[in-house]
């Protein structure tokens, strides 16, 4: 019997609660590409702090100078991948990845409310690996809302979602960061 692959491209893993791990712990990855071959995303809720303008002189004068930097993910952490939301006020936004900064230029031309963000590096699984993880509870699965990524504070988005997804998580303790935070 020949096994249909699931295809889980553009939807949101979330780590679980009990995910320990200085790479995925509390993260949420924006799952770009699943398939026979294995899968791919960028982590969306770890911002470095950094703008391209920062981190390159070549972006200092342009509209991207000011796009905030992600870390993506563990693997490649010194390419970047450009990612730019425009939302044309009649249907729902539309993200475009993995662009060139003059295209991403360019969408922002046409549109001044259009947000954009780079990712360094991103998260990669072999075949099969990521189903195993998901079937072990290490991810939970949500359809993507691209709104979220750029309208809640990246610190608040697993939670969100988490509870979003899960919503017996409500009654769990708040991780120690938020109440830091507080």
């Amino acid at each position: 019997m020949k096994k249909i692959f699931d295809d889980r491209s553009w939807s949101f893993l979330i780590a679980a609660p009990d995910f320990s791990g200085p790479i995925f712990e509390e993260s949420v990855i924006l799952l770009l590409k699943d398939g026979e071959d294995g899968s791919l995303g960028v982590i969306i809720n770890r911002p470095t702090g950094k703008t391209l303008g920062e981190s390159d002189a070549d972006f200092e004068q342009t509209p991207l100078s000011e796009t905030e930097i992600y870390d993506g993910g563990p693997v490649s952490k010194e390419n970047l991948s450009l990612a730019v939301y425009a939302d044309d006020g009649f249907e729902e936004g539309a993200l475009a990845f993995g662009i060139t900064p003059k295209r991403a230029i360019e969408i922002i031309s046409r549109n001044p409310s259009a947000r954009a963000c780079a990712f360094a590096g991103y998260a990669g699984w072999g075949p099969e690996q990521l189903s195993k993880e998901i079937e072990e509870g290490t991810w939970i699965l949500s359809n993507v809302d691209i709104n979220l990524m750029f309208e809640l504070a990246p610190n608040k988005l697993w939670e969100e979602l988490l509870i979003r997804e899960c919503p017996a998580y409500r009654s769990l303790p708040k991780p120690q960061r938020d109440a830091a935070e507080n």
